[in-house]
């Protein structure tokens, strides 16, 4: 038995450990928390009703879901049989070796695309896909056991690795196991433990989708994560929980879309091509709210039949996007999925792709801040003379997929993209934030402004007539900076670019011109002159860019520094990588300048607008009082401004064109309208206040470990020597401690 003393040494040193102990569980605990979740009881009454409920036709027409479409080329036998050899590639990527079924070691290696990849199972669906070709059982059988041992990881590991419990894997994981499902509960190897197994990861996936702390990504995220509560309760009815799902994610849904989407149709998420994954994500909303019974809200079956319109004015018959923002380049994109409405707001199965254009002449969307220029779209037996002019202002701070492209103007035409922004730069990359800014479009900016600069863009005004357009747009920001940019086009195929800026005296402006990555630039006799050509056609896009006192140009292809002359780009659809590109660097001082740039198409169709030689500045008295001179094959064209009077000359081969610009109103109130929109569920659905930073609280947990091993060390040594202070001293331990953890988690840093 212990005497009194020993029991008190003993009672001192767990109280010398225990606070150490304690700044430990502080470190971890909340992290740990935030992930922690029950997991279900599932009985064999839910998994045999789960056997014949829903009905196969159903679930078989679930299977067929995905919610992007840049990976169906995957979904076939030969990548299927690499898997089972152990290699799989994604676009874009090398070949890596799969481990199979699982090793928890894979789970945060590679890039976040191929992590988030695994976590969402795409592994499994392609080989489910397989066997549904082939009926062979070894596709079948792995799928099995990948995801059985992904349900087994998920179901003990406490912290968050690779893109394990992340939003958009979470719920797409809930397709591929109800594609799994619709299979298996029928098979001839089916087990109630598989069973079992199946739907206590089906019931945690839905926790997380339905729990309010995860519900924080007011984007396409969030729309992902509905889209999965109403999968998840379709394919799974008998799990009791899923029953409150459908209207959980009507009602989130129905905060999202306030500002998700605006009354124009347009998806504010700054990209042509998450606009497209909008339309199909609307699409299978109102599938599944039609088979769960829910009604489709008017305002929604609006704000959708607009969004196919938008996406009918965006989509090139090449099927190729503007690439502004987050857009995957390439031609022959596939068209989202759409759903027809049927009756007392429900709508049908996803049978058809919105794979046409239609272009209209001239369309504008001023407040999500894009216009969209069609000439000769009655053309539309084919591409030979139709061309397509956006320009993208867009800028809606905290909303997603924007890249510092405000005033950018990309230019397809007869068949062929000239000039483009970057597009969608691979996450996780070394230079995705130089992708994202400034440099990687070709709006005007000051050298080295940074891509979150404060500033504002607004239209001040726009006009069409048969023969000539012309939008004029304005920024305010960074400082005193002021960059103004008039486009204008005279049909057909010759267009101007007037910037003008003001600024600091020692400020300097840029702007990067980048042509498409299969487009050949080869600069003339004189500095600013230029020819593209595409070797498979006769097309050249002859190109003149002029400016005030001070104006430099300089040419890239494929430069980091800076970072210069890229676009993704490559020869199939969804594989697109960094290519390099040609680019033009105009700079010149920031206050009072101005530059002009010019283009026009020569082809075996041209009539009488091709440039022969540079155009010069007859007139500038500022932004609204100039006159350009152009020199074309007919003779002297003068495109000039008055105030809000754009009159183009041609001479005497045509009279006089005059165009009043329009001035927009109450744009600002309804962009103040859809920012309020996400200000109020952002307030519902914060953000939560615990950080995740796994890897900082590893270090903070080895730093404790050493400094009490140190401590320990210090009073073994310092009793053997003098135990006279030796309590008062692990008194003042404790104190230093508890200083220690504060300091520890108030350091955590935000991620």
């Amino acid at each position: 038995m212990f005497d009194q003393t020993n029991i008190g040494r003993l009672l001192c040193g767990a109280v010398y450990f225990a606070i150490p102990a304690v700044v430990l569980a502080a470190i971890w605990s909340s992290v740990i928390k935030h992930y922690y979740v029950t997991s279900p009881v599932v009985t064999i009454d839910m998994i045999e009703r789960g056997r014949q409920e829903p009905p196969n036709d159903l679930l078989e027409e679930l299977s067929s879901f995905r919610f992007f479409d840049d990976e169906n080329h995957l979904y076939t036998v030969d990548v299927a049989e690499k898997i089972l050899q152990g290699e799989f590639a994604l676009p874009g990527e090398e070949p890596r070796r799969l481990h199979l079924p699982f090793d928890p070691q894979d789970i945060d290696q590679g890039s976040p695309y191929w992590q988030l990849s695994q976590a969402r199972l795409t592994i499994p669906r392609i080989l489910l896909a397989a066997y549904r070709k082939t009926k062979r059982e070894e596709f079948f059988l792995m799928a099995r056991d990948v995801i059985l041992a992904w349900a087994s990881y998920e179901r003990r590991v406490f912290l968050p690795r690779g893109e394990l419990w992340e939003d958009q894997a979470i719920a797409e994981r809930v397709l591929a196991l109800s594609d799994f499902w619709a299979v298996y509960r029928h098979h001839p190897a089916y087990s109630p433990d598989v069973a079992e197994a199946i739907f206590i990861f089906v019931a945690r996936s839905g926790r997380f989708l339905a729990d309010p702390a995860f519900f924080y990504r007011l984007s396409n995220h969030g729309v992902m994560q509905n889209l999965g509560l109403w999968h998840l309760s379709l394919a799974f009815p008998s799990i009791p929980e899923t029953q409150h799902y459908p209207m959980l994610a009507f009602e989130r849904l129905h905060k999202l879309m306030g500002f998700y989407i605006n009354d124009e149709g347009f998806v504010i998420e700054h990209s042509a091509g998450y606009h497209k994954t909008g339309v199909q994500f609307l699409s299978m909303a109102f599938r599944y709210m039609s088979l769960h019974g829910i009604e489709v809200p008017h305002v929604w079956r609006r704000k959708y039949d607009k969004a196919r319109e938008v996406y009918a004015q965006l989509r090139r018959p090449d099927g190729s996007l503007p690439m502004f923002g987050d857009t995957e380049g390439g031609a022959g994109l596939p068209g989202p999925l759409v759903s027809r409405f049927e009756q007392e707001g429900l709508y049908g199965r996803l049978l058809n792709r919105d794979e046409s254009s239609q272009p209209h002449q001239n369309v504008i969307y001023p407040v999500a801040g894009y216009s969209i220029w069609w000439d000769n779209f009655r053309a539309l037996h084919g591409m030979q003379d139709l061309s397509q002019t956006v320009v993208a202002w867009s800028y809606f701070p905290a909303f997603a997929h924007k890249h510092a492209d405000e005033m950018s103007v990309l230019l397809w035409a007869k068949g062929q993209a000239w000039w483009t922004n970057v597009g969608y730069w691979p996450y996780g990359t070394d230079e995705r934030r130089k992708a994202e800014s400034w440099n990687g479009s070709n709006a005007p900016h000051l050298v080295d402004e940074s891509a979150s600069s404060i500033r504002k863009t607004r239209m001040l005004g726009h006009a069409r007539a048969d023969r000539l357009a012309l939008i004029d747009l304005e920024r305010r920001g960074p400082g005193e900076y002021i960059a103004r940019r008039q486009v204008a086009q005279a049909s057909p195929g010759l267009w101007v670019v007037l910037d003008n800026t003001s600024g600091a005296v020692s400020d300097r402006t840029t702007t990067v011109w980048t042509t498409a990555h299969d487009v050949h630039l080869r600069e003339g006799q004189m500095p600013g002159a230029y020819n593209l050509t595409q070797t498979s056609n006769s097309l050249m896009l002859s190109t003149y860019i002029f400016g005030s006192s001070g104006t430099s140009f300089r040419t890239y292809k494929g430069s980091h520094e800076p970072f210069a002359g890229w676009q993704m780009a490559g020869d199939k659809p969804f594989e697109a990588i960094p290519t390099p590109a040609s680019a033009i660097m105009v700079e010149q001082p920031a206050s009072d300048s101005w530059a002009v740039t010019t283009w026009s198409l020569d082809d075996a169709g041209s009539r009488g607008n091709k440039l022969t030689a540079m155009p010069s500045m007859h007139s500038w008295k500022g932004p609204e009082n100039w006159a350009i001179t152009l020199h074309v094959k007919s003779g002297t064209m003068r495109l000039s401004r008055q105030a809000d009077k754009v009159l183009l000359d041609e001479g005497r081969t045509r009279p006089l064109q005059t165009l009043t610009l329009a001035r927009p109103v109450g744009i600002d109130e309804e962009i103040a309208g859809i920012q309020d929109a996400r200000q109020r569920a952002k307030r519902e659905f914060p953000r939560p206040t615990f950080q995740d930073a796994v890897e900082y609280r590893f270090k903070a947990t080895y730093l404790v470990i050493a400094l009490l091993a140190l401590q320990e060390v210090f009073f073994a040594g310092y009793k053997r020597i003098a135990s006279k202070r030796y309590t008062f001293l692990r008194a003042i331990s404790a104190i230093v401690w508890v200083v220690v953890g504060i300091w520890l988690l108030v350091r955590v840093p935000l991620v």
